[in-house]
């Protein structure tokens, strides 16, 4: 069993609540990490840290990617957090552990293959910037985008980057989390799985959010954490947007 985890945004408690969860199952050999461990969060050394330590592999979100080379098209609010981030990132210490962060940001992969399973975090055609939307299924929406993304990918692709957990199918439906609570089998077919997000939620529900994928199946997964613990921490921090805290209430 692999689990897939995206999206953590230095929430330490719903990250650790999601490890705990995994360990709890006793039947997950690797867990991968889709990117965006860091931003909008109070606790992106720690967040770091503990996916580094866990995780067979971390690839490059756009809040990584804004952190190493610039905020440019976030925000201001998110353009802040990024901003905070770095600053305090550039105070851990000791020194060794500050550089081994660097380090580790600075290597992050843009994609990565698992014989016919392609992860990235945002799309194949563009790994870390790109959105693929249920709007992109809409009446009106480009003809061409659904049609790229999926030539762009063998058999199966894991994506994060929306906060939406679900499925696309290659028929151009979408199969929105909330509705596959048993799981969806993916054994025979073409789709794209957004694993969700750990630590913002985007889907109307706050309970934090990844999947399993055993080879045949996915299973996503939704765990309760400390919500309360995490917006205290958003809150006393200046930079902080105090909206950051609140949105994780409302899955938003």
């Amino acid at each position: 069993m692999i689990a897939f985890i995206s999206d953590i945004h230095s929430n330490l408690a719903a990250l650790e609540a999601v490890l705990a969860d995994i360990d709890s199952l006793g039947t997950v050999e690797r867990t991968y990490c889709l990117g965006d461990v860091i931003g909008y969060g109070p606790q992106p050394a720690e967040c770091l840290d503990l996916v580094a330590s866990r995780c067979k592999l971390i690839l490059m979100g756009n809040h990584e990617h804004a952190l190493l080379y610039g905020a440019y098209g976030f925000h201001a609010a998110a353009k802040r957090a990024i901003d905070w981030t770095r600053d305090t990132l550039q105070r851990v210490s000791p020194a060794a552990r500050r550089k081994a962060m660097l380090e580790l940001l600075q290597n992050l992969p843009i994609r990565h293959e698992i014989d016919d399973v392609l992860l990235v975090h945002g799309s194949p055609r563009d790994p870390v910037m790109e959105y693929v939307l249920e709007s992109d299924l809409w009446e009106g929406a480009d003809p061409d985008k659904m049609e790229s993304i999926f030539a762009g990918f063998s058999r199966l692709c894991f994506v994060g980057h929306t906060h939406r957990p679900g499925v696309f199918t290659d028929d151009r439906c979408f199969l929105p989390a909330a509705d596959l609570a048993k799981g969806f089998d993916i054994s025979d077919g073409k789709y794209l799985v957004n694993v969700g997000s750990v630590g913002q939620p985007r889907d109307r529900n706050p309970l934090a959010c990844y999947t399993l994928y055993n080879g045949e199946a996915i299973y996503f997964r939704r765990v309760a954490y400390d919500i309360d613990a995490t917006a205290e921490k958003v809150k006393r921090i200046e930079q902080l947007d105090r909206r950051f805290a609140e949105r994780l209430y409302r899955g938003e």
